[in-house]
């Protein structure tokens, strides 16, 4: 009987490294069937149900896989690993909530868990929570801190919350184990695009193989370099080349509309970036673009929509919420403006842009002592950012406290002399507290700066006739809106 036994245990165990081998091969149905065989061993069935139960959910059959995993919770309800595999039958489910919460009781026994670990970051990154995924990221770090691939999944965590310089540094920790590996070397040039530094980006993909010479991601990467530069020419002959290579590729009919884009040739550059998002619907860099010409051609209600596509593709991504934000604001919806910046927040905390730009949207609002506290800390960082400054006495004079409302517009003036917003919200400001000579000569150096400012003129108009009316409101926001991938000027 002993001998029996052993040898039914033996074949089990044969059975079970088998299906390991399978798995591995992805061939995760033969697997199953020897995961099945193996479970006769009593020391093995719990691993056999557990590796089962994983086959079953790459195969997409997630009923049978939570069946299955129900037996070995029943049993034994304390392993770490069964909780991981309820995650991910969640996270299949699109129950991303639910997974996370997997995870982490994964964690609650088995604290050292790093695929629990993983798992939690990446689905805290499709949910649209890149801080928080960062964290496990670093616990990961610091329990395997030689794994390029963590290494570079935080690397590109630091490139949604617009932390380059920790990027860069994780490529160069991952390249230390990948000396010349191709993908660090396109995930570093992109980087340098990201902060500008075109010449820098070219010099990393310089240092490519020769026999990547026609690698259309890295002729697009080098198209993206020769934009920044405004060598349109170049980038457009690069990105025909990448075409006559592979005519369907996505990114190069994207980066073709971006150069229609900087010849202000919407037409075409609507034709490209349709068809990149024809070729690549999650394309999110495709709808980002594309919204940006439906706001130069006003046409709000077009551009939210794309950024509403572009926010499902990539949850994580503040830029957008914030760009779609300034999209609610041309459509005067400020709660819906508020909401959108406030998630781009949470995001990118601390960026000065967007709590400039929620200031502006919670003044709309009459919301003062909430735009206060966002200027304060705009402020804060950068003490003669002019249009906050303006903003800031805009606020300042709302509720009563003229004094500081005087001081905040003659520094604004003093810090963006060549902005022709600040000497007209100067100038109402004058002509309200009764001094019309300096609000027309105020009024008229923001007509002098720009022929076609059509507020500044009205109010120029009320100040010379000496009316006792108050003629339009400051003007807190012009060309922002209007131009949602731009920063504003002076700030």
């Amino acid at each position: 009987m002993k001998i029996g036994t052993s040898s039914k245990d033996l074949r089990a165990t044969l059975y079970f490294e088998r299906g390991m081998a399978q798995k591995q091969m992805k061939d995760c149905f033969g697997a199953i069937r020897d995961f099945n065989s193996a479970l006769v061993h009593p020391r093995l069935k719990i691993r056999a149900l557990l590796e089962k139960t994983h086959c079953l959910i790459i195969v997409d059959q997630l009923e049978s896989a939570a069946r299955v995993l129900e037996r070995v919770l029943l049993a034994r309800p304390n392993i770490g690993r069964a909780y991981i595999l309820k995650g991910m039958i969640y996270e299949k489910e699109g129950f991303l909530s639910k997974a996370r919460d997997e995870y982490t009781r994964a964690l609650h026994f088995d604290a050292a868990s790093t695929e629990a670990l993983e798992m939690r970051a990446k689905v805290l990154l499709k949910d649209g929570k890149p801080r928080e995924a960062l964290d496990d990221l670093n616990e990961l770090i610091r329990l395997v801190p030689h794994r390029p691939d963590v290494l570079i999944t935080r690397a590109r965590v630091h490139e949604k919350l617009k932390q380059y310089d920790q990027a860069l540094g994780d490529y160069e920790r991952a390249e230390s184990s990948m000396p010349g590996n191709e993908r660090l070397i396109k995930e570093k040039a992109l980087v340098f695009i990201k902060i500008g530094q075109p010449k820098r980006a070219l010099a990393a993909l310089s240092s490519s193989p020769p026999e990547l010479g026609n690698d259309v991601e890295m002729l697009v990467l080098r198209a993206r370099a020769r934009i920044l530069m405004k060598d349109y020419a170049a980038a457009e002959s690069l990105l025909r080349r990448v075409l006559t290579i592979e005519p369907d590729y996505a990114p190069a009919h994207l980066h073709l509309g971006v150069v229609a884009m900087a010849h202000r040739e919407w037409d075409q550059a609507l034709a490209d970036l349709d068809r990149a998002i024809e070729l690549d619907a999650s394309l999110a860099e495709a709808y980002k673009k594309r919204a940006q010409i439906f706001m130069e051609l006003d046409e709000p209600v077009r551009a939210l929509s794309d950024l509403t596509a572009a926010a499902a593709d990539d949850p994580s991504d503040g830029g957008i919420f914030a760009m779609r934000g300034l999209t609610q604001m041309r459509r005067m919806l400020y709660q819906a403006a508020i909401a959108d910046f406030t998630r781009a927040l949470e995001r990118l905390p601390g960026d000065p842009r967007i709590l400039y730009d929620r200031a502006v949207a919670y003044t709309r609002s009459e919301a003062w002592d909430k735009a206060l506290m966002d200027l304060d800390t705009v402020l804060a960082k950068r003490p003669n950012a002019a249009r906050a400054l303006s903003l800031r006495g805009i606020v300042h004079y709302h509720q009563g406290r003229m004094s500081q409302a005087r001081t905040d517009f003659d520094h604004s003036a003093a810090a963006g002399a060549k902005d022709p917003l600040i000497w007209n919200n100067r100038g109402l400001f004058l002509y309200r507290m009764g001094d019309h000579q300096a609000a027309i000569e105020d009024l008229n150096k923001a007509l002098q700066l720009d022929h076609d400012y059509d507020m500044a003129r009205h109010n120029l108009e009320v100040a010379r006739k000496h009316l006792n009316t108050y003629g339009d409101e400051y003007e807190e926001v012009r060309t922002s809106a209007a131009r949602p991938d731009k920063e504003h000027r002076n700030q």
